[in-house]
């Protein structure tokens, strides 16, 4: 699911990349300034970065209603669906490399009779996934045997699933929780990753890869300019994939700063915003 086509990747390789590269970032906008202005955060108010980067509740009164009021939202249905999706996806990618540092590169049939004995999930939606991962990561391992003999075991597990899912990050850098938690895949170099189930394109997805991209350069200090948001929908027992590479450039960090500081204001001066068209009632109290 993460892993690009050999058409995405080529259009990532020779165009997304190279533009990144020759649009660049000013430095005042990359997370290693972070004890400066823009970046320097204004209020202590250490927000989750979903909750600065999503706008499903328009108005941010969700946030407000969480925050100063103490309003605890029950999960809906989509929410509870994405993170069961989330962790069965979690759940494989762990199985599958140790499976595949067990077996080596030397037994790459018993790697992949012991990768499909993954035991199977009771959510039907999570089925479908699984099995869909267990297909695309057999093509990915005899692709690289065929094409690199001599790989060896460590070498082909990164070939392979070049991920990390669930990787903990400290945002208190940049003024969010200690406790952040982000998907990132290696292409030669590291690139956000935001697997989002069952929901279509919206114009606020892009803030998720920019804030952890910020977050990431705060932390280890290394440049990323290149996020990828993966929309994957499952329907009639078919997964549909489509992947939306982003250049993190200025416009898109300022812009995450702008609203990390405009919902840090209105819980540090608990401002009500008021609820939005089609606020959820625990919200819109």
């Amino acid at each position: 699911m993460f892993m690009p086509t050999a058409e995405e990747k080529k259009r990532l390789l020779r165009g997304t990349i190279p533009r990144a590269r020759k649009l660049g970032v000013d430095d005042t906008l990359r997370g290693w300034s972070w004890s400066s202005p823009p970046l320097l955060s204004p209020y202590e108010v250490p927000l989750g970065l979903s909750e600065v980067a999503n706008a499903y509740c328009a108005s941010g009164r969700a946030i407000y209603a969480r925050r100063v009021l103490g309003a605890e939202p029950e999960p809906n249905e989509k929410m509870l669906l994405g993170g069961a999706l989330h962790a069965a996806l979690r759940d494989w990618t762990v199985h599958a490399k140790k499976i595949l540092y067990n077996c080596g590169a030397g037994n790459p049939e018993e790697a992949m009779r012991e990768i499909r004995g993954f035991p199977e999930p009771d959510l039907p939606e999570a089925r479908v996934l699984v099995r869909y991962e267990a297909d695309a990561i057999e093509f990915r391992l005899r692709e690289a045997l065929s094409q690199f003999p001599r790989i060896k075991t460590d070498a082909l597990v990164a070939q392979v699933l070049p991920v990390t899912l669930g990787q903990m990050l400290d945002g208190a850098f940049l003024g969010l929780s200690r406790h952040l938690s982000t998907d990132l895949l290696n292409l030669g170099e590291p690139c956000i990753l935001n697997i989002i189930f069952n929901d279509q394109k919206r114009d606020f997805h892009p803030l998720t890869l920019a804030g952890y991209a910020l977050v990431l350069e705060a932390v280890y200090e290394f440049p990323v300019d290149v996020g990828v948001t993966v929309y994957a929908n499952l329907e009639d027992d078919r997964l549909h994939i489509e992947r939306e590479f982003t250049v993190l450039g200025d416009e898109l960090r300022m812009e995450f700063i702008e609203i990390r500081d405009e919902k840090q204001r209105m819980v540090a001066d608990e401002l009500d915003p008021g609820p939005c068209e089609g606020c959820e009632e625990w919200c819109s109290k």
